[in-house]
């Protein structure tokens, strides 16, 4: 029927994740062995995430700047993922460049620049509040220009979880303390983070996602390179030792936090999205990469002593119920057009 037929147009053109990988949509309807490792994957991408923005902001405050910290990050993870995907590499043909350089440059040198800019200056849950509410605005961008949509309940669950992230930080009453800069570089982080999945919902190149997402940073690893050349980083500071001073209180090297950061923070989030979004439908895996502000708040009250107050926590309640509500409200979309859609495995 028609409707069957737009609704896999929207499912399949859904079907990419923030690096522009094609998934196999029906994957999960038929082995649920393989979905509960494509989830399991896909909230540990959250958990380091969340994990990655926790550390940067210890790495700052031992003395480094947001800049050095965002050139370090960007050239480690660069370096590795260039050399995993180094025998692809030569696949990569012009007109792939021409498609990945404005991916780069606002997603891993802007976005990730302003990122570490905005948490040296605002607790790392309302950064994280704001950042995430780029699925509102790609939602309606994608409604006014590409007229896709989800259910009308699904969109109105997006709403009740990002209102649920608010409260998560708003709930403190100490709205007055907050940096207006640093408010301001959060919502530049948020644009860049839309722009992203907007140019990743459409990728215009047939490249394997991994070989996409290690061309990205490198390209963004060279512009690091200029911005922030290796001779002006602190390398002294690596020797030096930091505490978290939290509810878990313990302290490491920094050097140890800064490869926590490139390697687990960033390569292995990248990768576990990856797959993960591979097995599940990069819908799903998206609605579940939400949990992010939650952890990130967990680990900021864990960690960095920022407090939750009762009303925060009912926040993040609120958000982890509305997220399955929207989970739910794209498995079934994707379950609907099952038999349409083409699997590209």
């Amino acid at each position: 029927p028609p409707r069957a037929h737009r609704v896999a147009k929207h499912a399949h053109a859904a079907a990419t994740g923030l690096y522009g990988a094609v998934v196999p949509t029906t994957t999960a309807l038929r082995a649920p062995s393989i979905s509960r490792a494509g989830y399991i994957l896909v909230a540990l991408s959250a958990m380091f995430a969340a994990g990655n923005g926790v550390a940067g902001r210890l790495v700052i405050d031992a003395g480094f700047t947001p800049r050095e910290l965002s050139a370090v990050r960007i050239d480690g993870a660069a370096l590795i993922l260039l050399v995993a995907v180094a025998p692809r590499l030569r696949t990569v043909r012009r007109s792939d460049l021409r498609h990945l350089i404005p991916f780069a440059l606002i997603g891993f040198v802007a976005g990730q620049g302003l990122y570490f800019q905005a948490i040296a200056r605002v607790d790392i849950a309302v950064v994280l509040v704001i950042v995430f509410t780029a699925p509102l605005v790609v939602a309606v961008y994608q409604r006014l220009v590409h007229d896709e949509s989800l259910p009308r309940h699904a969109y109105a669950a997006i709403g009740v979880a990002v209102s649920g992230l608010a409260l998560t930080v708003l709930g403190s009453g100490d709205v007055g303390s907050l940096s207006l800069l640093g408010i301001g570089l959060a919502v530049l982080t948020m644009i860049a983070y839309s722009a992203t999945v907007l140019m990743a919902a459409r990728p215009k190149t047939e490249m394997p996602p991994l070989v996409r997402t290690g061309t990205s940073l490198g390209i963004a690893a060279l512009v690091w390179l200029v911005m922030v050349p290796p001779w002006t980083l602190p390398f002294d500071l690596l020797g030096e030792t930091t505490a978290f001073d939290g509810r878990v209180g313990f302290s490491l090297p920094v050097w140890a936090a800064v490869t926590f950061i490139v390697i687990v923070g960033t390569v292995a989030v990248y990768a576990t999205w990856i797959v993960g979004a591979s097995l599940v439908g990069a819908g799903a895996a998206s609605v579940v990469g939400m949990f992010e502000p939650v952890l990130g708040a967990a680990f900021a009250w864990a960690l960095l002593a920022q407090s939750l107050s009762a009303a925060q926590s009912l926040g993040i309640m609120t958000t982890v119920g509305a997220i399955v509500v929207v989970e739910r409200a794209r498995l079934r979309s994707l379950r609907d057009a099952v038999n349409d859609v083409p699997v590209d495995l």
